[in-house]
């Protein structure tokens, strides 16, 4: 009976999650009957109550639920609200490109909405095992998007690349879920006689708590089953297995090759998707495991993870400024955003806050950016640079819109991208980083290089560009809600902090006062 009303309780706190699984299946009922009309509309109210929900019921402090699977309190609502945001944005601009490119392709919608849930589930699991399930459905929902145009050779090979390397990404983590495991048990002998057995878990709290004893075991002089160094090298391996997983999906370096070819073979608005969300999903997932394990205070992995945020800043910002392609170019830039949200979980706890922060703003610059790209994308030589030139003066309201998108990634204030930079560097240098923020800011510069380089093109350039873009009714909306938000965030930025009212980001509060 107890473990029934554990049940009960959990599913009525979880409600924000059962509504968007009710409106994925709702869509996939819809679809069946040929309610297309509807689709769009019904996974907009989905993504809506659900974030609305999760913030009215949201609790200042920690709380879990489903037997401490998943975490409903803290930050855990705020996450939920980003990734469900992620998503919104995205069907702004999703129909009218699907319309325009003659494949009204209805099952998206209801994969968009079961892949918020995923990412939901990931960055807000206090399991490993949960972790994992949300990785999956997550990825699962992003494979199909890849691979969405069958008939296109880009999109096939965009989606067997996305999904053969993912799969090996998702093993990787598992083996190294499976070591975490197994590394957190013990056993031993009392002077007594007495067997003391501890077995293993996939809990954060439980797993962290095993560690503290063994080390307190181990100072004590007592003999496990295996020695201190044996359990810290699979505790090591383990580390880099699940890293080498999470580094896939965020295109951190060296794991970023396949970037590229699956955005530029993926739906335009969806490559935006799976550039924002899944990365927030991942960095999320990622910041906490490192944290709730004690793996950011052993010095190995820090020098690690700083290295590769390091390699990822600078590897990215050069090869996106020799890009003549834009969507290729926002894909290899946003190679270089993932270094430096590494960057601010390398600072710990202020930079994990830092970095949520930067992650949400990511998202509003690069689903616009992505979204006005696939705009103007008829034929593949539409997104190449030159079709760009003198675009500013046929039609001014669609270059405006993508060069605050621009700008923004480039990190000039007043926008929210800057803002967005500011504390992650801040944070990094808080906690003693300072030759890596130095890098990071000066990264930047290549970063602003190829970025002002288009605005340029829109406005500079003569005009040979065969395009007039004009918006319809919906993507001017979406357009014109995350220009402003933009804008909003980067003069005010603690209003997003304010309105939120989460206690957790009080530090970053204290860093732009």
């Amino acid at each position: 009976m107890e473990i029934l009303d554990a049940i009960k309780q959990s599913a009525g706190l979880s409600f924000p999650l059962l509504i968007l699984l009710v409106t994925g299946l709702a869509l996939m009922m819809l679809d069946a009957f040929k309610q297309t009309k509807t689709l769009p509309w019904v996974a907009a109210l989905g993504l809506i109550g659900s974030a609305g929900l999760a913030l009215l019921s949201r609790e200042p402090g920690d709380m879990e639920i489903y037997f401490g699977m998943l975490e409903i309190g803290g930050m855990a609502p705020v996450i939920h609200v980003f990734l469900c945001l992620a998503g919104l944005f995205t069907l702004f601009f999703l129909r009218d490109y699907l319309h325009r490119q003659e494949k009204p392709l209805h099952d998206v919608y209801a994969l968009i909405v079961f892949a918020v849930l995923g990412m939901i589930l990931m960055a807000n699991a206090r399991n490993l095992l949960m972790t994992f399930i949300g990785l999956e459905t997550m990825s699962m929902c992003l494979y199909i998007f890849a691979s969405l145009f069958k008939m296109d050779p880009r999109s096939n090979e965009s989606g067997l690349k996305y999904f053969l390397l993912g799969s090996f990404a998702s093993a990787f983590l598992l083996f190294g879920i499976a070591l975490i495991y197994g590394a957190s048990g013990f056993y031993y002998m009392t002077p007594e006689g007495e067997a003391i057995t501890r077995s293993g878990s996939l809990h954060f709290d439980t797993i962290a708590a095993n560690l503290r004893d063994i080390r307190d075991i181990y100072g004590q002089g007592i003999a496990l089953h295996i020695t201190e160094g044996e359990r810290n090298l699979i505790m090591l391996t383990a580390m880099g297995l699940m890293l080498v997983g999470f580094l896939f999906k965020v295109a951190a370096f060296p794991f970023h090759n396949w970037t590229p070819d699956v955005y530029e073979g993926a739906p335009t608005p969806l490559a935006g998707f799976m550039a924002t969300g899944s990365k927030m999903a991942a960095f999320v997932a990622l910041g906490i495991i490192m944290m709730k394990l004690g793996f950011l205070d052993q010095p190995k992995v820090k020098t690690l993870l700083a290295s590769i945020a390091l390699v990822t800043m600078i590897y990215g910002n050069i090869v996106a400024a020799r890009q003549q392609n834009i969507k290729r170019m926002l894909a290899y830039s946003s190679i270089a955003h993932s270094g430096y949200v590494l960057l601010g979980l390398c600072a710990g706890l202020v930079g994990f806050q830092a970095a949520v922060f930067y992650m949400f703003i990511y998202t509003l610059m690069n689903i616009g950016a992505f979204g006005l790209v696939g705009m103007a994308e008829k034929d593949h030589p539409d997104t190449n640079l030159d079709s760009w030139k003198g675009i500013g003066s046929k039609s001014p309201y669609f270059a405006g819109a993508l060069a605050v998108f621009m700008l923004s990634l480039a990190g000039i204030p007043p926008l929210a991208g800057f803002m967005a930079k500011y504390l992650v560097f801040a944070a990094a240098i808080q906690t003693g980083l300072v030759v890596l923020a130095i890098i990071g800011i000066l990264s930047t510069i290549v970063g602003a290089y190829y970025y002002l380089r288009v605005v340029g093109v829109m406005f500079f350039s003569k005009e040979t560009s065969p395009l007039k873009l004009e918006f319809s009714s919906i993507p001017a909306v979406g357009t014109a809600l995350l220009v402003v938000l933009i804008i909003l965030y980067g003069l005010f930025p603690s209003m997003l902090l304010d309105t939120l009212g989460i206690e957790s980001l009080g530090v970053m509060s204290s860093m732009i006062e």
